[in-house]
């Protein structure tokens, strides 16, 4: 299946209902300079037409075929490889886009390599057309993103699905994508492969992802139970250099981040009781304190950030009275404002156990507390009062968020 010197490279796509963003997918690996190439989408189940709009693409070079029923992406990836002739193989997510030389780039460092049989390249971020990051990091230097990455996978993850692309035979021998896994299943075979056999990387930004709200990656539970997998699976090399409380207390970070604590504490108690020796468990412990009190925080945010929200409800409804009645304020109406009042100060108290309140903070509620305590507001100064402590909740919830 070789077309001159260029070995065929298969390209699998799995999907699930993406319809509206399949074509740009497709078109993009189609559209590649380097043309000696088949497409396979793995259709996961799809009820929206995914079908008859493949089946309708005039080019011989893409492949139609329904799995079973909805097995995830892990999957629908491995049927698709193994349904794979060509000597490469490649993966497209359904909703991103490759760059037209990708395939071109990417094969001629494996062609002129030698020593390496993985080839990827970095990717931009997108989410609703905005630009968020570049991953891997441009701050990496570039001998430590390819070669032997084995270490330095360890600790973190660089090679992402639609980036790769690697000898079919090996891939297979690997035997793929870990089905069971929901989410960095492209970090844990990149981790695996990298133990083995030298990687290669492409210094350019030959991949668009659009990370879209429904996209698998969103599963942020599931990225630190993978996290926990890798761990285990990966528990002697971790021990053997000396990185397992580094990767642990980034794994930490993660759940931080996606405020995913919970989770973290599920694992991380699992792993201490039927993995970890004595010496270990004492190190785990420390961990497992500080993401219990992390999580204790985060749970008191949450709950303060509702009571900003109710908060705010309340005084623009309690504004909505008084600006329609169009007269003075009522003892009804002041008592109403005052009762915000207090619900204010309890938050702005609550808020200060978790970050200390500044200065224009201290000014702006001492000015409402003084407002308030004027024996007769007029009608237009107790709607201004209204409005500065929509705006003091305003402040304040911008700042927990």
């Amino acid at each position: 299946m070789n077309n001159g010197k260029r070995p065929l490279v298969s390209v699998v796509i799995p999907t699930y209902n993406r319809i509206a963003s399949l074509p740009v997918a497709i078109y993009s690996v189609l559209n590649q300079t380097y043309d000696n190439l088949e497409i396979i989408v793995v259709d996961d189940g799809s009820d929206d037409g995914t079908e008859e709009y493949v089946q309708s693409i005039a080019d011989q070079r893409i492949r139609y075929k329904r799995s079973g029923g909805n097995m995830g992406p892990s999957a629908a990836r491995n049927m698709g490889a193994r349904l794979a002739l060509g000597e490469y193989l490649a993966f497209q997510d359904s909703d991103d886009e490759w760059m037209p030389d990708k395939l071109e780039k990417q094969m001629k460092l494996l062609q002129e390599s030698g020593e390496v049989t993985l080839v990827y390249c970095a990717f931009e971020k997108y989410r609703d057309g905005e630009l968020l990051g570049y991953v891997p990091s441009p701050h990496i230097p570039y001998e430590e993103k390819c070669g032997d990455l084995f270490t330095r996978l360890l600790l973190s993850p660089l090679i992402s699905t639609q980036t790769m692309v690697v000898k079919t035979e090996l891939f297979l021998e690997e035997n793929g994508f870990q089905e069971a896994l929901k989410s960095y299943e492209d970090y844990e075979f990149s981790l695996r492969f990298a133990r083995k056999y030298r990687i290669g990387f492409v210094d350019e930004f030959l991949v668009r992802v659009n990370s879209s709200p429904d996209s698998v990656n969103k599963r942020f539970a599931e990225r630190i139970r993978t996290q926990f997998f890798i761990v285990r699976e990966m528990l002697d090399a971790l021990r053997n250099l000396g990185f397992l409380w580094q990767k642990l207390e980034s794994i930490l970070c993660e759940a931080e981040s996606l405020d995913c604590h919970a989770i973290f504490i599920e694992e991380m108690y699992n792993l201490s009781e039927r993995i970890l020796n004595n010496e270990e468990r004492s190190n785990a412990e420390m961990l497992l304190r500080k993401a219990e009190l992390d999580n204790e925080t985060e749970q008191a945010r949450g709950n303060l950030l509702e009571r900003i929200s109710n908060a705010k409800a309340e005084s623009l409804k309690v504004y909505a009275k008084i600006y329609v009645s169009g007269t003075g304020c009522s003892e009804e109406q002041r008592e109403n404002t005052s009762r915000l009042m207090d619900q204010i100060r309890d938050i702005a108290t609550q808020y200060e156990r978790l970050s200390p309140l500044s200065e224009e903070m201290k000014d702006s509620c001492a000015r409402l507390y003084q407002s308030l305590g004027k024996a007769d507001l007029q009608w237009t100064e107790q709607l201004y009062l209204l409005t500065d402590m929509v705006e003091l909740l305003e402040k304040l919830e911008r700042l927990l968020s």
